[in-house]
């Protein structure tokens, strides 16, 4: 077993407190190509990725419901063919926060609410048959902020509450 790797990919986080420091456009090209790689059902890669980093649509965004796209530095939006999609839509999602994190940056998935998958479509032009409702936030860690929220009392449940074996 790879110990670093299993260690890594516990050490994923929610994180919704970012610096005002932008992202590099390398960063995020590396971050799309693991998403881009992403396996899907059958293969059909129903997603695309709108990549918004106007500070105006992602305060829109987060008035929808996706609070930390907010104070973000980028927000991915996923756009997928269909609602039928939302297995592989969550997929992505989750490979694109683990990018984020492998390029040493914070990230938070996030879900637009109520009028905010039509809104979000309308405003940057994604045609109505599709599902524009997940997104990941993006942006360097204020590790300070972090450090300044209250713990939580105990952050996993124990294995044997997670874990049934051969039956429940």
């Amino acid at each position: 077993m790879n110990a670093d790797l299993l260690k890594f990919l516990r050490s994923l986080r929610a994180v919704r407190e970012y610096t005002p420091e932008t992202v590099s456009q390398e960063a995020i090209d590396e971050i799309l190509d693991v998403g881009r790689w992403t396996s899907t059902g059958g293969n059909r890669q129903p997603h695309e990725v709108v990549v918004v980093r106007d500070k105006g649509v992602q305060s829109k965004f987060a008035a929808w419901g996706a609070k930390p796209a907010g104070p973000a530095a980028v927000a991915l939006l996923i756009v997928t063919a269909s609602e039928t999609s939302a297995f592989d839509e969550g997929r992505v999602a989750e490979r694109l926060a683990l990018a984020a994190r492998a390029c040493g940056l914070g990230s938070c998935i996030a879900t637009l609410k109520n009028e905010g998958p039509d809104a979000a479509k309308e405003l940057l032009g994604i045609p109505s048959d599709r599902r524009a409702r997940t997104l990941v936030a993006i942006g360097h860690t204020d590790v300070e902020a972090r450090r300044a929220l209250p713990k939580a009392a105990q952050a996993r449940k124990p294995m044997s509450e997670f874990a049934h074996w051969d039956r429940y």
